[in-house]
C-alpha cells in the first residue's frame, strides 16, 4: 500500500514536471526571439520582459504560495489552465499583450513548481523520497532534451511563431494533472527566519545561485549570442538540446546513484561551470558553441537536485514547503535581475564579456561554500 501510495506521487511528480518544464523552458528560451524578431525589442526590452516573467514567478512563489494558504489550491488549477490558454494564443500576441503572457508564464511556474517539489515529504523512507526529488529532476532535464529538439524539427519547415502551438499540448497536460496535486491548504508554510537563517537553507541558496545566475544570462541571451555570431536561429534549439542532455545524464546519474558527498559535488560542478563560462565567451563557430553548452549542462544537472536534496536532508515534513517556496522566491527574484543587468552591461562591454564577467560568482560561491562546510558536515551523512 505504501509502495504504491509512494509511486503514485513519484509518477505525478514526474509527469508534472515533464509537461511544464518542458513547455515553459521553450517561452523561456524563445520568447526573446520571438518578441526580437516580430516586434524589434532592444536587448535591454528582452531583459525587462524575462524580468517580468520572473518576478510574477517570485510573486507567485514567495508571496502568494506561504502566505495565502486559503487560495492557494484555486489559483495552481486557474492558473494551470491559463497556462495552456497562453501557449495557444502566443503566435497572435503583439507588442503589448506579450508582457501579459510572460506574467502568466511566471506566475504559473511559480504557484505550480514549489507544490510538485514539496510532494515528495510524503514519502517517508528518506532514500526513496531523495530518489524522488532525484528523479524530478530527471524529468525537468528530460523534457528539457525533448523540447528544444522538436522545436528544432518545427523550424525546419514553419515559422518561429507556430512553436508554441506545437507545446500547446503540453499546456494542456499541465491543467489536467494540477487537479490531482495535493495542495496543503494549512498555515504551516508560511515563512519564519529560523529557515532562512539555518545553515541548509543559506548552502542550498548560494549553491544554486552560483548557477542560476550564469543559467539565466544563458537562457535569455545564449540564443541571441549565437545568432549575432552568424549561427542560423533554427541551430539555436540544437544547441540547447545538447546542453540539456548533458544535464539529462548528470541528473540520471543522481537518480541511479543518489548523493553522499555533497560538498565534493558541489566544487566539481562549480569548476566545471567556469571552465563552460570561460569557453562560451570566447566561442565563434556552431561547433565551439555545442562544446560549450555540452559544458555547461553539467553544472546545470548537478545543481538543482544537490540544492532540494541539502533541503529535504535540512528540513522537517512541517517546514519542507516553506522552505521549498522561500528558495524557489529567491532563485526567482536572480532570474528577475540577471537579464536586466546583463542586458544593460552588455550595452558597454558587449554580451561575450557580460557571460566572462559571471567568472566572479563563481569564485565568490567557491569561498562561502568553503567557509560553510564545517558547519554543515552532517549534511553528507
Amino acid at each position: 500500500m505504501r509502495l504504491a501510495r509512494d509511486l503514485y506521487i513519484i509518477s505525478l511528480m514526474f509527469s508534472l514536471a515533464f509537461f511544464l518544464r518542458g513547455s515553459n523552458n521553450i517561452v523561456i528560451t524563445t520568447f526573446p526571439l520571438f518578441v526580437k524578431h516580430y516586434f524589434d525589442f532592444t536587448t535591454p526590452q528582452v531583459g525587462i520582459l524575462a524580468a517580468f516573467m520572473s518576478g510574477s514567478m517570485f510573486f507567485a512563489s514567495g508571496i502568494v504560495n506561504p502566505y495565502l494558504p486559503q487560495i492557494r489550491k484555486l489559483l495552481v488549477r486557474v492558473f494551470s489552465i491559463l497556462y495552456s490558454v497562453t501557449l495557444i494564443s502566443t503566435p497572435f500576441l503583439n507588442g503589448a499583450t506579450v508582457w501579459i503572457a510572460s506574467v502568466v508564464v511566471g506566475f504559473a511556474a511559480g504557484i505550480i513548481f514549489p507544490n510538485v517539489i514539496s510532494m515528495s515529504s510524503e514519502i517517508g523512507d528518506r532514500r526513496i523520497r531523495e530518489r524522488a526529488i532525484s528523479l524530478y529532476t530527471v524529468a525537468l532535464s528530460l523534457s528539457l532534451v525533448v523540447g528544444p529538439y522538436i522545436e528544432y524539427l518545427v523550424l525546419k519547415a514553419y515559422p518561429l511563431k507556430d512553436v508554441f502551438l506545437v507545446f500547446a499540448p503540453f499546456g494542456i497536460a499541465v491543467s489536467i494533472l494540477s487537479f490531482y496535486l495535493k495542495v496543503p491548504s494549512s498555515n504551516q508554510t508560511k515563512v519564519s527566519t529560523k529557515i532562512v537563517k539555518s545553515i541548509p537553507f543559506i548552502l542550498a541558496v548560494i549553491n544554486n545561485t552560483s548557477y542560476d545566475v550564469p543559467f539565466a544570462a544563458i537562457t535569455s541571451f545564449g540564443g541571441i549570442l549565437e545568432v549575432s555570431r552568424g549561427i542560423p536561429a533554427g541551430l539555436v534549439a540544437v544547441s540547447f538540446a545538447v546542453y540539456f542532455t548533458t544535464s539529462f545524464f548528470s541528473r540520471l546519474f543522481m537518480a541511479l546513484k543518489p548523493v553522499k558527498r555533497i560538498f565534493s559535488l558541489i566544487f566539481i560542478s562549480l569548476v566545471i561551470a567556469s571552465v563552460g563560462l570561460f569557453s562560451l565567451s570566447f566561442s565563434q563557430t556552431f561547433s565551439e558553441f555545442l562544446a560549450s553548452m555540452a559544458i555547461l549542462g553539467i553544472p546545470h544537472g548537478l545543481t538543482y537536485p544537490v540544492s532540494l536534496t541539502v533541503l529535504s536532508r535540512g528540513f522537517s515534513k512541517d517546514n519542507i514547503t516553506s522552505a521549498n517556496s522561500l528558495f524557489f522566491s529567491l532563485m526567482s527574484i536572480v532570474a528577475i535581475i540577471t537579464p536586466i543587468i546583463v542586458g544593460g552591461v552588455s550595452l558597454f562591454i558587449g554580451l561575450a564579456e557580460s557571460f566572462l564577467a559571471l567568472e566572479s560568482l563563481v569564485i565568490i560561491s567557491i569561498i562561502a561554500i568553503i567557509i560553510l562546510k564545517e558547519r554543515a558536515s552532517y549534511l553528507s551523512s
